[in-house]
């Protein structure tokens, strides 16, 4: 029995309308945030007086919307328009929408900037007396807990988050949404049985789908399977349009398959490092201790000054002399050359598959295993990646897939700099709730740990210098390899611990903030108009056809009858 059933409250509605294709260019970039749920709505609704399915898709996402982000501006009224729309919600949640679309939102100004400030500090007493102030006021206080909310949970400490939910002054109408970020706060600062407990204890009348969505992600972080399918396949019942749900349901029916060991001889580990000895000894100890089977590693010391070079001899120990060699670089080349150097090494250039390491990650037991499986055997595909997320709990996003905006390249306006190259970074900065947990076929990966297809960079070319020190030259190599027709793959069922964070995010000075921007422009200017419409088009029909053919899949396992 799926203890985890919903209210029978939302008609029915096809996983994939012509109308979504017609209307809504972005739809298979996905739904995994509330800024691509609230960009989706106002078309819905639009389309919703003539089209039934676009009815039913509204109700669906407006219910969906205010149970995923119950403290986003704008997401309970959209709940009232299901309501008007024909929506028959419990009185309840209808009590609670009303009470929560007059709560106040705090607009960009001097609070939100001290509080900016505060987040970026480490000290919980001032963070806990600005909390005081700006939480206290029972109009403001949701709002602005709302605001807050996912930078209190980034910072990994829980007493803080916990203490911001008692400091809000609740009433008897508003109550309700207390009980629910109780729930998200254990999803991600408890254990998943703690959590499961509290997500259980949830009023399924108004919290219904994002109670069934929460316990099945706890249910398959303990590891229960069978249970957690039942509710995730549940709820994608109800809410079949929601893309990631979509994938994600997808592959726990049809998993990603494994590699074997004997598939780890097609694979050479490249990893290079300048002046981060300590962490790259941290990355080298995790990839010891993990599956690699007959893989070989090869390493690059790129003129680094620390004592990288005493870290690679005793990895090499470790390894063997037969499992691990060291390259010496005098200067530092920068991370296309560097790459490129180890590509050009005779034992790697002999293997079908590079995985290139960042110098400062964790890495699982079966990393490689995960990556190599799903691509045996094909050549179509130029690079496979996997989920990137902070290295300590909770595990905020970093990356997931990369993918184009469906739009042509803009005019660059006089005097401004061009930003021709619109990619759609769905995640980062996200809390891990389990979106991004699905596989597909996509523009670009993180170059964070990545396969790379010798046979692909043989027909494309290398890392591109001209992105030297860093920063956009692993995304212009899948340009490249796109172009050439070998898209990359996404494979988040694996994560991957980053210590730090991008070039981009650790981008301070104006020095190192002038690169950065340096080498966009220079992504930005070397593809022409024909090719960036080319990988837009081509990129959004990938998309589309494997979301249809995911949503057949489950069509034909689920149908739309919902159980209870």
């Amino acid at each position: 029995m799926n203890r985890f059933a919903l209210p029978n409250i939302l008609p029915d509605c096809a996983p994939v309308l012509p109308e979504f294709q017609r209307h809504f260019s972005g739809w298979p970039l996905g739904m995994g945030s509330v800024e691509a749920v609230a960009g989706l709505l106002p078309g819905l609704f639009l389309l919703s007086e003539e089209n039934p399915g676009c009815r039913s898709a509204a109700m669906g996402m407006a219910l969906w919307g205010m149970q995923a982000y119950p403290l986003a501006n704008a997401m309970p009224q959209w709940g009232i328009k299901a309501v008007n729309l024909g929506l028959k919600a419990d009185p309840a949640l209808a009590r609670l929408m009303v009470a929560a679309s007059k709560l106040e939102h705090p607009e960009e100004g001097e609070a939100t900037d001290t509080w900016y400030e505060l987040a970026r500090q480490d000290d919980r007493g001032l963070i806990l007396r600005f909390l005081a102030a700006v939480l206290a006021d029972p109009a403001r206080g949701p709002g602005w807990l709302g605001r807050v909310w996912q930078d209190l949970i980034h910072m990994g400490r829980p007493e803080i988050p916990k203490a911001a939910l008692d400091l809000v002054r609740w009433t008897g109408d508003t109550l309700p949404l207390k009980t629910r970020m109780e729930a998200e706060f254990a999803l991600h600062c408890l254990e998943p049985d703690e959590a499961l407990e509290t997500i259980e204890g949830l009023d399924p009348n108004v919290w219904g789908l994002w109670r069934a969505y929460a316990a099945g992600e706890a249910l398959l972080r303990m590891g229960r399977r069978g249970e957690a399918k039942a509710a995730l396949a549940g709820l994608w019942q109800a809410i079949p349009w929601h893309v990631n749900l979509t994938l994600k349901v997808h592959d726990i029916f049809r998993p990603a398959p494994l590699a074997d060991s004997a598939d780890t001889g097609d694979a050479a580990i490249l990893v290079y490092s300048w002046n981060k000895a300590d962490l790259l000894a941290d990355t080298l100890d995790s990839l010891l201790k993990s599956d690699i089977g007959a893989a070989k590693v090869f390493a690059l010391n790129n003129g680094s000054t620390d004592h990288t070079a005493r870290v690679l001899a005793e990895a090499v120990q470790r390894f063997g002399a037969d499992r691990m060699h060291v390259e010496t670089l005098p200067i530092n080349v920068g991370a296309p050359g560097a790459r490129n150097w180890l590509l050009s090494l005779p034992e790697v250039r002999a293997v079908k598959w590079a995985a290139f390491l960042d110098d400062d990650i964790v890495l699982p037991e079966d990393w490689l295993l995960r990556l190599l499986g799903p691509v045996k055997g094909r050549d179509d595909i130029g690079a496979v990646g996997c989920r990137i997320t902070a290295a300590r709990p909770p595990y905020g996003l970093q990356s997931a897939d990369y993918n184009l905006f469906p739009t042509p390249p803009a005019e660059t306006a006089p005097g401004a700099l061009p930003n021709r190259v619109l990619v759609y970074d769905n995640c980062a900065g996200a809390l891990d709730s389990g979106l991004f947990t699905y596989s597909r076929p996509c523009l670009s990966v993180s170059g964070c740990c990545h396969l790379v297809n010798l046979r692909s960079i043989e027909r494309t070319g290398g890392f591109d210098l001209r992105y030297t020190p860093s920063q956009f030259d692993d995304l212009d190599r899948d340009l490249r390899a796109s172009l050439n027709g070998t898209p990359a793959l996404y494979v988040g069922g694996l994560a991957i611990r980053h210590v730090q964070h991008s070039s981009l995010a650790k981008s301070r000075t104006a020095g190192q903030i002038g690169q950065v921007m340096g080498n966009k422009l220079k992504l930005d200017t070397k593809y022409s108009d024909e090719e960036l419409a080319r990988l837009a088009r081509e990129n959004r029909d990938l998309l589309w056809t494997d979301l249809t053919e995911k949503s057949r899949f489950l069509m034909d396992r689920l149908g739309l009858t919902r159980r209870g």
